[in-house]
C-alpha cells in the first residue's frame, strides 16, 4: 500500500506545522530593511542642542541682513515671526531671506528700542536698532543681546 503525499515528496504521516529556515531569515532579513529605513528618521530633541542651532540661525540672519544693507545701500528689515527669520527689502516688502528655528524653539519676546515689537530695521550703514530677543525651548530660555554695530552677544 503507498502512502499519499502532497508536496515534493513528503508524506502525511511525517509533515509537521512550523516555519523554516529560509522563511525564518526571510522575515528576519525584512525586520532589519525595515529597522533600517525606520531608526535613522527617528529624531531625539535635545533642547539646549535646539536652542544652539537657533542662536547660530539668528546670528547668521543679523550678520547677513547688515551685510546686504551696506552692499545694496538700502535699509533692510528682519522680521522675527515665532519660529521664523525673514530678512525683506524695506521698500516694496519683498523677502531677500527666510530661516526656521527648530520646531521647539520659539522667538517669544523682541524687545527694540524698549519697545516690544518683532522688526529690526538695518540702515543702509548696517546700523540697527539695539534690541534684545528671548529664545524658549523648554525648559531652556536664553537671551540674546544685538547691539547696533557689533552683532549679537549672548550670556552661555
Amino acid at each position: 500500500m503507498t502512502e499519499q503525499t502532497f508536496k515534493a515528496g513528503t508524506s502525511n504521516s511525517i509533515r509537521e506545522s512550523g516555519f523554516t529556515l529560509f522563511e525564518l531569515l526571510i522575515v528576519i532579513t525584512i525586520i532589519g530593511i525595515l529597522m533600517g529605513v525606520a531608526i535613522p528618521n527617528i529624531t531625539f530633541s535635545d533642547p539646549e542642542r535646539d536652542m544652539d542651532t537657533a542662536v547660530r540661525r539668528l546670528t547668521g540672519a543679523v550678520s547677513e541682513a547688515r551685510s546686504r544693507a551696506l552692499l545694496k545701500r538700502e535699509p533692510l528689515e528682519l522680521h522675527l515671526e515665532g519660529k521664523y527669520i525673514r530678512i525683506v527689502q524695506r521698500n516694496g516688502k519683498q523677502e531677500i531671506g527666510k530661516a526656521a528655528l527648530p520646531d521647539t524653539v520659539t522667538i517669544s519676546r523682541v524687545i527694540v528700542d524698549e519697545r516690544e515689537q518683532r522688526t529690526l530695521l538695518f540702515t543702509p550703514k548696517g546700523v540697527t536698532q539695539p534690541a534684545t530677543i528671548e529664545l524658549t525651548s523648554p525648559p531652556c530660555v536664553r537671551t540674546l543681546c544685538i547691539k547696533p554695530i557689533q552683532g549679537i552677544s549672548y550670556p552661555k
